[in-house]
């Protein structure tokens, strides 16, 4: 069942991790962690007003991406990345069965 005040839109952003809730970003560093999945959905909120029209996503060939995309945590260029944060929690075994 889905919040119904966190935006459909942010559904595929919002990834929970042992640290807490990270709200994905196409810039250098993801947002939080947050101790709730609605503070990490604000905090999306305010980024995308800031930086919309400023960054968008091309592949190399300039088109718009669609599609997917897979994450290669070895080599992300991130500071502060929800998807290398899970998967680290995962390598170290820290999430309970």
């Amino acid at each position: 069942m889905r919040d119904p005040k966190i935006p459909s839109s942010h559904t595929n952003r919002l990834v929970r991790t042992a640290f807490g809730w990270y709200a994905l970003t196409r810039e250098q560093s993801d947002l939080g962690p947050f101790p709730s999945k609605q503070e990490a959905s604000e905090a999306l909120s305010r980024h995308i007003h800031v930086y919309k029209g400023v960054n968008t996503r091309n592949d190399r060939d300039g088109k718009p991406h669609s599609g997917i995309s897979l994450h290669d945590s070895a080599n992300c260029q991130k500071s502060n990345c929800a998807l290398c944060a899970e998967a680290y929690i995962l390598r170290q075994g820290m999430i309970a069965s």
